[in-house]
């Protein structure tokens, strides 16, 4: 199994990709409405440059997520719930961010959704609330190595301020 912790703080963006986090900040800093999840997971899948991109918000017991954002080629997929147990996402869980450069679904054997879609690699994040509580998680996820995994974490820390609101947000009007 290949397992790659990305330092970010050991990353400098270039000229282009500051440019696009002043997008990122300038996306967070409008009003938002009931697509603001899936508009920043759009904007991830196409500046990240990921196929596939999910927000998902954690069940109490942290044991499942229901994803609240799932995008295919910024096509909006449908909301799925999924059990954390044997996925990659469980290693996000416990080390609160995880990239798995390539073979992913060969290191989950049981999580036959990454087979499925034919899976190579996996970026994912850990989302908290005020008081360090999981809420939910970010994945990033490719048929192939990702182009630039370390910005794309970097993209994702600048995004997880705003996304961590939204699925407060949320978790309190399903309550």
């Amino acid at each position: 199994m290949e397992y790659r912790f990305i330092h970010h703080w050991q990353y400098e963006p270039g000229e282009q990709e500051n440019l696009i986090l002043d997008e990122a900040i300038a996306l967070i800093e409008t009003e938002r409405s009931d697509t603001f999840l899936t508009d920043l997971a759009a904007f991830i899948s196409e500046k990240a440059r990921a196929k596939y991109v999910l927000i998902g918000l954690l069940t109490d017991d942290a044991q499942k997520a229901h994803s609240c954002a799932f995008l295919r080629e910024n096509q909006v997929l449908n909301n799925i719930t999924y059990s954390l147990k044997g996925t990659p996402c469980n290693e996000v869980i416990t080390q609160r961010f995880c990239y798995f450069p390539v073979d992913v679904s060969t290191s989950f054997p049981t999580d036959v959704e990454l087979k499925e879609l034919g899976i190579e690699s996996y970026l994912g994040s850990l989302l908290l609330s005020d008081e360090g509580e999981a809420i939910g998680l970010i994945t990033l996820m490719d048929e192939k190595p990702l182009e630039n995994a370390a910005f794309a974490e970097h993209l994702i820390l600048v995004l997880s301020p705003a996304i961590e609101e939204e699925l407060l947000r949320l978790r309190v009007k399903t309550e």
